[in-house]
Order: C-alpha cells, then structure tokens, then sequence
C-alpha cells in the first residue's frame, strides 16, 4: 500500500466529516514553522484566532503527523519536526558530533 492510500485510509472517516482546506492546512504548516512548537492543541487554537474548529485542527494534526511533519510529544505538546523549514533542528543536526 503506498503513503497516499495509506494516508488516505487513516484519515478517511475525518475526512468524510471534517474536510480541511488547503489554506488551512497550509496556515498550520506556518503557525509550526514560525513558532516550532505549542504546549497543547489549545493553544493553537488560540493562534488561529477562532478561525478554525477543533476537530479540522485535529484532521491537520493527524495528517501533518503521518507525514512525519509533526510530532505529538507525551505531555501532549507538539513540535515540528520537518527539517526542510526548521532552523533550530537544522542547526542542531549541523553542530551534532557524529558517531
């Protein structure tokens, strides 16, 4: 099964329901990049000024974390893990001593 359906699958039933658009996976995408991480889904919430409801932001974060693009941490924060547009990991990875 390659990662679309896969993706697809997991997400299928959200979907059918709660079908983000673009934009607003994409202004997510931004909230993430510009601040790395956020201590609970209320508080991003609370970025998006009321913009968006809680169970799209949950179909987003669902799928931004099968993308590998975000990960829920277990105090129930969330950082954005994508290297391509995370400077401080970027940095990170440059300064790590190699094994």
């Amino acid at each position: 099964m390659s990662k679309i359906h896969s993706l697809h699958a997991i997400l299928e039933g959200d979907l059918e329901k709660y079908n983000p658009t673009l934009k607003s996976i994409l202004r997510v995408e931004e909230l993430f990049i510009e601040n790395t991480e956020f201590r609970s889904k209320n508080q991003l919430l609370r970025k998006m000024d009321g913009s968006m409801k809680a169970p799209v932001l949950n179909v987003i974060l669902k799928y931004l974390k099968e993308l590998g693009k975000i990960i829920e941490n277990n105090d129930g924060s969330w950082t954005w893990i994508y290297a391509a547009e995370n400077k401080r990991l970027q940095k990170s990875y440059k300064s790590a001593i190699r094994l």
